[in-house]
């Protein structure tokens, strides 16, 4: 017997012995919840979801029809994986100010996104930090108290740990209109030429090194007036 069918078993028997609509409304929407809490607790399905009750998306479940009406739980391991992201991205930052830490934020769509269980599972992911050195921390460009490539290590760990979810380091220019933790403008737009440090970190000793003397980068988009590059981890949901 499916989980549908038992639901609605459950729905049926309690119904028969409520007048009220209001009680019926709400003892259909009780019963909808201990159901979906129940399937969470099991660890069939991740924590983060989306209700839609009788097609309007997060609508509460005892607004729904009672008679032919629905409630649909949509399980993301897209806002799963995401969620996990962010927060690895964070922990792993280095605190100094606690601005860098502090500057990390997550798009959905291109778009700031406030509701971290509420995310879509068509939607494309991005995770950045918004510091002007951002893109020094990635790369190693900047003696940090932590292991360059923070974004490139969450990637990793979001692709072993979580196998629907696929993920993805790029640098990416950001619209106008945002601001990290201190302030500052986002966009950040280059002043001088990008230097390409040589700084080398080695994981096996802890330590710092330098490969080369520092010289300022021939890149196109590494020259003054140019907007700086973020770099991105970018999640999206498999297609089955």
């Amino acid at each position: 017997m499916s989980f549908g069918d038992i639901l609605r078993q459950q729905i049926t028997l309690n119904t028969r012995q409520t007048l009220s609509s209001q009680e019926l409304h709400e003892m259909v929407a009780q019963q909808c919840r201990q159901n979906r809490d129940a399937v969470i607790a099991s660890g069939q399905v991740p924590q983060f979801y989306t209700t839609t009750v009788d097609g309007r998306r997060g609508a509460a479940e005892e607004t729904a029809r009672l008679m032919g009406g629905t409630i649909i739980y949509q399980f993301s391991s897209l806002a799963q994986a995401a969620n996990w992201a962010l927060a690895e991205c964070k922990k792993r930052s280095p605190v100094a100010s606690g601005n860098f830490r502090a500057s990390w934020v997550l798009l959905v769509n291109g778009v700031v996104w406030p509701d971290l269980d509420d995310i879509p599972t068509d939607a494309e992911v991005w995770i950045t930090n918004l510091t002007p050195y951002a893109r020094k921390v990635e790369v190693g460009g900047m003696q940090i108290r932590v292991p360059p490539g923070i974004v490139e290590a969450v990637r990793q760990s979001v692709q072993r740990r979580f196998v629907g979810i696929s993920a993805a380091k790029q640098f990416k220019p950001l619209g106008s209109g945002t601001r990290d933790h201190r302030g500052n403008p986002v966009p950040y737009i280059l002043k001088r030429a990008g230097v390409a440090s040589g700084l080398s970190y080695d994981k096996k000793s802890k330590s710092w090194g330098r490969k080369h003397a520092a010289y300022a980068s021939p890149r196109l988009d590494r020259q003054a007036g140019e907007q700086m590059l973020y770099p991105t981890l970018i999640l999206t949901q498999k297609r089955q």
